[in-house]
């Protein structure tokens, strides 16, 4: 689907977030699509399993600010990963209110399956633009979250 505007054919700053946000949610319907088993964990779910599959003992305050979520929703989807088996949550050995995450076998098996989910997207996605716009495209979505960063702090 190409999406056009009515500026000469040049996105408004509206329209580059609205496209973002419909990349993202595809992606994400993608992945989720062509994992194994029933459950339809939620965008925040995985990145949170992929995250924790990747960081091991990662708090959850800190993969919340990662993540740009705040304290409730991030309990929320960690509670969901904890009742489908895929993450543990542990007291900080040192500060009892912070948690710590890990994941479990069905945990690190998901994951793995996500990260080929996206490998396939991404490797498609590098044939058809090439490597040098590829990562151009990565090196400007890390400026572009280096950007949204400045506002948080």
């Amino acid at each position: 689907m190409k999406h056009t505007t009515k500026t000469n054919g040049k996105p408004t700053a509206q329209d580059i977030l609205l496209i973002m946000g419909a990349v993202h949610r595809g992606s994400m319907d993608m992945i989720r699509d062509s994992l194994p088993g029933k459950d339809r964990h939620s965008a925040l779910a995985l990145s949170i399993l992929k995250f924790v599959d990747k960081q091991p003992g990662i708090s959850q305050g800190e993969l919340g600010r990662i993540l740009r979520r705040d304290a409730m929703t991030m309990s929320q989807a960690v509670r969901a990963l904890q009742s489908a088996g895929l993450v543990l949550s542990q007291a900080d050995s040192e500060d009892k209110r912070v948690k710590r995450l890990n994941t479990t076998r069905k945990g690190k098996t998901l994951s793995g399956a996500i990260k080929s989910s996206e490998n396939k997207i991404l490797s498609g996605l590098s044939r058809s633009w090439g490597k040098n716009r590829m990562n151009q495209f990565a090196r400007d979505m890390a400026e572009f979250n280096e950007y949204l960063s400045s506002f948080s702090n």
